[in-house]
């Protein structure tokens, strides 16, 4: 009785491993920090290992993931839900396995800030970061493996990087993205968004530099929309400051131009609940748009 149970435990443990990677072989690195020439001093980030990078040889796609306005390197982690979610959408064959990066970069929008004392966060994230982590870990060090993603200004500087720097990312996706329309000449923005946007776009708030930095901006640059990285959005229709028309706005200037873009208006506002929901499906959109490991 003793042997023959061992050896169905063999058996269990043979089947298992055939199965492939326990999901407890991913891991989560806290506190990690990279130096970066554009802020002249240290860039932390946390990071999500999937489960075969541990003991192995494969190199792996990369999703970058951004926090929001007064987030931080942990949010993904604490808030949303992301190694759980990661971890369930690898076993279930939905999404390659994929190192996932979360920088932490403070409230700048993600743009270059060329006024004395401003932050350089564009080059800091798509340059410093970027390099540091293809020459530490195990990634596919080419924009057919790299993709971008965020949350509110996050989701922001995601859909604004892919666009600015199509040569980076293979695609982007954005939940409750702080997308707003082009300004046009002497409209003004509202005393919430000066306060938000801070000096980052000129002090005071230059609109014309807001433009040139937008998303908007770089779509009449791209002669083939099969060059545009495809684009996944989504918003909740309560969002109180009303970034889901934004988002609407974003997916029919694209829709137009025929270039690849999803839109999702869910029922919800501006909450983690909302984002934890929405992370899988675009998790999903960007895997499909990512080389496999190899």
């Amino acid at each position: 009785m003793r042997r023959a149970a061992l050896t169905a435990l063999a058996v269990c443990a043979g089947l298992i491993g055939l199965a492939g990677p326990s999901l407890a072989d991913s891991q989560i690195l806290r506190d990690q920090s990279a130096h970066s020439e554009a802020l002249g001093g240290p860039l932390d980030y946390s990071l999500y290992l999937p489960p075969s990078y541990k003991g192995g040889e494969l190199r792996f796609p990369t999703i970058y993931l951004l926090h929001g306005y007064g987030g931080g390197a942990s949010d993904w982690l604490d808030a949303g839900g992301l190694a759980a979610t990661a971890d369930r959408l690898i076993a279930q064959g939905r999404i390659p396995e994929t190192i996932v990066v979360m920088p932490a970069l403070g409230n700048n929008w993600y743009v270059d800030n060329p006024d004395p004392g401003g932050v350089a966060a564009e080059s800091a994230l798509a340059t410093d970061l970027r390099e540091h982590i293809d020459q530490r870990y195990r990634t596919l060090p080419r924009r057919e493996s790299r993709a971008i993603a965020g949350l509110s200004m996050g989701g922001y500087g995601a859909i604004r990087l892919a666009l600015h720097r199509p040569d980076l990312y293979v695609a982007a996706a954005s939940l409750s993205g702080a997308i707003l329309t082009d300004l046009a000449p002497g409209e003004q923005v509202t005393g919430l968004q000066l306060e938000l946007f801070g000096p980052v776009f000129g002090k005071p708030f230059d609109p014309a530099r807001f433009n040139a930095a937008n998303v908007f901006a770089p779509l009449s640059r791209f002669d083939d929309p099969a060059e545009v990285p495809p684009i996944y959005l989504a918003s909740g229709d309560d969002d109180y400051f009303g970034l889901h028309h934004g988002a609407m706005a974003l997916f029919a200037a694209m829709e137009a131009r025929g270039n690849r873009v999803e839109l999702r208006i869910t029922d919800g506002g501006r909450t983690w609940e909302l984002w934890a929901k929405s992370l899988p499906d675009a998790l999903i959109f960007l895997g499909a748009q990512l080389a496999p490991a190899e």
